[in-house]
């Protein structure tokens, strides 16, 4: 992708576009032709083009343990009948036993279009691009990325958008057949914003189940990988620190108290959202100082590690990920988080989030962890597509500058924002119980054997 996005910016004016016409054109005939073969009723093929994550992965792992438990078939069978498509493999770390089961293809790679044209089953969370068309006796699912969203969607926000693009999302909600909602807000929102018609299951989020079953989902695994990549020496002194504080506030705290919090070495993830403004501001974003770190160990105790993760299209836009939006004095204590496909999979293994509008902030506050939102540029990020709830009253600290942050961190009452975020979720209409990849495997099972 990186080296991709550097020949996009050399590229003479009209080149990258002559490309894409040519390349897309060759895929749609692709396609087509593959599309003389039959299709294998239960073949599945999962996607997400920014990498191994978001709710396909989460229902692919799932459907793997299905396949495995009601099946005799062996891991090699069900890496012939289960694929996910996507334009970022999988760290060697995210591989477990129910990945090592699935077949992983490029984007728009010969197989990958093979594989579309081919499977009985589709699953997504983005919008295919025009020149895949589902044949008539092929399943789309759709899971949609957003989860519950703060920026207005598609037909929302027609005027905005290009018309390129809400042709295709009109194009793309006509060849789905069943959507995944996890709210009645969402369920309203499918039937508005993208026009869909047709079958809505609210099941949940698939990608909100490790947050929900964090033990489950081996959320102290991912811990550990973030972790290790801290020099051993960082680890070590950020360690001995904790313990050295820890034992001071002993007397603070009672047998099995807080105390053990000021034992660990804590994860602070910072994730900003893709904004739709010139490239010269997205590089800028917001920058945060050493000062949060300090803020977040005497408010939550412990040491702070702080991991930077920002949206796959931010990340196609600036050259070095660790100075696109933010500056820390304590370099040694930042982890580079991009390089992971699943953002909640960090979600589950971190204590704390930092994030401006990103939807995430809604999914991990669900689960009860401390949310802070920090975003200098409000008037100019609503004027661009506008907003579904009114910014400054969200259940959140709210913070436009860095004093305010370090402020709003020092003083965060968690039973306050707590009753405030389950007012909200329950005037939405939130359904989430851990289980949502379960519920569609199990649909999928049942397309399967129809």
């Amino acid at each position: 992708m990186g080296i991709r996005n550097d020949v996009k910016k050399i590229a003479p004016e009209g080149a990258v576009e002559t490309y894409r016409t040519l390349r897309e054109s060759v895929i749609e005939k692709e396609f087509k032709f593959f599309s003389n073969f039959k299709v294998e009723k239960d073949k599945v093929v999962f996607c997400n083009v920014w990498g191994y994550g978001d709710n396909p992965k989460w229902i692919a792992e799932s459907y793997v343990r299905l396949l495995k438990r009601t099946t005799n078939m062996s891991n090699s069978a069900i890496a012939e009948k289960v694929y996910f498509i996507t334009n970022k493999p999988p760290l060697k770390e995210e591989m477990n036993e129910e990945a090592n089961c699935i077949t992983f293809l490029k984007t728009n790679s010969k197989s990958a279009i093979y594989a579309l044209a081919t499977a009985g089953v589709w699953v997504d969370c983005n919008r295919k691009e025009s020149y895949i068309q589902k044949r008539r006796n092929q399943i789309y699912i759709q899971t949609w990325h957003g989860g519950l969203p703060l920026k207005r969607l598609e037909l929302d926000c027609r005027d905005y958008l290009p018309q390129e693009y809400i042709r295709n999302a009109l194009r793309d909600t006509a060849m789905t057949d069943i959507y995944i909602s996890n709210s009645e807000y969402c369920n309203e929102l499918y039937r508005r914003a993208f026009g869909f018609k047709k079958k809505i299951f609210c099941f949940g989020s698939a990608r909100m189940d490790p947050l929900i079953r964090p033990v489950r989902f081996s959320a102290g695994a991912m811990r550990e990988k973030l972790l290790s990549r801290l020099a051993e020496s960082v680890f070590r002194r950020l360690l001995n620190e904790a313990y050295i504080k820890a034992y001071r506030m002993k007397e603070q705290y009672k047998e099995g108290d807080e105390q053990k919090d000021h034992l660990r070495i804590n994860i602070a993830l910072y994730a900003p959202t893709y904004r739709d403004i010139p490239s010269e501001v997205q590089e800028r974003g917001n920058e945060i100082g050493g000062s949060i770190i300090s803020a977040l160990e005497a408010r939550f105790g412990g040491k702070f590690v702080v991991v930077t993760r920002f949206h796959p299209l931010a990340m196609s836009r600036v050259k070095h990920a660790n100075a696109a939006y933010l500056q820390f004095d304590e370099k040694e204590r930042i982890i580079d988080g991009n390089e992971f496909s699943d953002l909640y999979s960090i979600m589950a293994a971190a204590d704390v989030l930092i994030t401006d509008y990103s939807n995430c902030m809604f999914e991990m506050s669900y689960v009860g962890k401390p949310v802070f939102l920090y975003a200098t540029d409000v008037e100019q990020y609503d004027d661009t597509r506008g907003m579904y709830f009114e910014y400054d009253k969200l259940p959140f600290p709210i913070a436009r500058n860095e004093r305010e942050l370090y402020e709003n961190i020092l003083e965060y009452d968690k039973d306050s924002f707590r009753t405030r975020q389950k007012e909200f979720f329950e005037n939405v209409g939130v359904i989430e119980n851990g289980k949502a990849a379960e519920k569609v495997a199990k649909l999928i099972e049942r397309l399967v054997e129809k």
